[in-house]
């Protein structure tokens, strides 16, 4: 009795099968990282598969809406393919469906309108992709939705600010939005106080950065790059202290970096702003390529000196001192002695590269 059928990275070619239907147990089939091609079968949807993972194959053509009469499916993965057309309607029908991933391929269109029925989900993924529209305010029916992930897809903005339902949010990423350059203030996401990641890179925001930010505690990596944020970083920002990686590149920010990104950031890029050149450390010109970057002390950027303590034990070496060096005449010796060997070399190589040369045209002329 049939129930899972697992071959990830065995380097399988071909099609696949149409006829499942003669496993009537399975209920999950994995086949990612392989080389197969084709379409996937219109006839998979008679079957009651839970989980259908595909992952960076070379399957083509569009998902077939049969796939919507799997009324038990859970996990729909069809990442890295070169799947295309527009997305079914019928998939809204998968009222089980928990996670749809449908990053890196070729889809078009806009999300069908039918999607809003899919309330079980938790992890959405469309990134890489050539939808056309508006993102659609259907996702805020997703109430149980843990990540996120728009990025690169097509959609244009701007954000809907319905998303702020979402409470159990743990994971979002929006970025490289289309649009006329019409901005949108910062989202309502004052209730995702479980975020761990936030990238809304290139998304065409305008205004300043709210206070509810710094609210989120966990935060790991936060990336509001490329957009038109302005104002001073706020005070609450320090909230988000623990993050690994805060990205504010490219943006309008301005006034005095805060004293504890300069001290503690572990990756911070505040690049491309208009940050001033004071801050609490007035030795210390922040104004890296363009702005500020704390995580970069080369070109103009030069490192507080209380930022580089000396250790406790560190003791400068002596002006008398020869037993723990070399002294300077004997450097300066082998420097010499070394650009005297070399002219040496060359001289030998010019001198057989000449005659060289002209017994290569004599045997040439035989």
């Amino acid at each position: 009795m049939l129930k899972h059928r697992v071959l990830k990275n065995q380097n399988l070619q071909g099609s696949l099968p149409p006829d499942l239907s003669r496993f009537p147990y399975l209920q999950e089939i994995d086949l990612s990282r392989n080389y197969l091609d084709g379409t996937i079968p219109r006839e998979w949807g008679a079957t009651q598969m839970v989980n259908i993972s595909m992952v960076g194959n070379r399957f083509t053509g569009p998902i077939p809406k049969e796939i919507g009469n799997i009324s038990t499916l859970a996990n729909f993965t069809v990442e890295f393919n070169q799947l295309s057309g527009v997305l079914p309607p019928e998939l809204g029908n998968l009222s089980r469906l928990e996670k749809l991933h449908l990053t890196s391929n070729k889809f078009t269109g806009q999300l069908p309108a039918a999607f809003e029925k899919l309330t079980a989900l938790k992890d959405f993924r469309i990134g890489d992709n050539q939808f056309t529209g508006e993102i659609p305010d259907l996702i805020q029916k997703w109430s149980n939705l843990q990540k996120l992930v728009i990025q690169g897809s097509g959609l244009s903005g701007p954000i809907p600010p319905g998303i702020a339902v979402l409470e159990k949010m743990t994971d979002l990423r929006i970025s490289d939005l289309q649009g006329n350059g019409t901005g949108a203030p910062f989202p309502p996401l004052a209730n995702m106080t479980k975020l761990k990641t936030l990238i809304l890179r290139s998304c065409n925001i305008i205004g300043r950065i709210p206070d509810f930010v710094g609210e989120f505690s966990g935060l790991k990596t936060l990336d509001l790059s490329f957009n038109k944020l302005d104002g001073e970083i706020p005070d609450s920002f320090l909230g988000v202290k623990q993050a690994t990686y805060i990205y504010l590149t490219g943006n309008q920010l301005n006034g005095t970096v805060p004293d504890w990104i300069i001290k503690d950031g572990k990756s911070v890029d505040l690049s491309y702003n208009n940050f001033g050149n004071e801050s609490s450390c007035q030795q210390r010109n922040i104004n890296l390529f363009g702005s500020a970057s704390m995580g970069n002390v080369s070109g103009r950027t030069v490192p507080c000196l209380r930022s580089l303590p000396c250790q406790k034990n560190f003791k400068p070496p002596s002006e008398n001192s020869s037993s723990t060096g070399t002294s300077v005449g004997t450097v300066v010796g082998i420097v010499a002695a070394a650009v005297v060997f070399v002219f040496l070399i060359l001289g030998i190589l010019w001198w057989k590269g000449c005659f060289g040369q002209k017994i290569s045209m004599r045997h040439g002329i035989f």
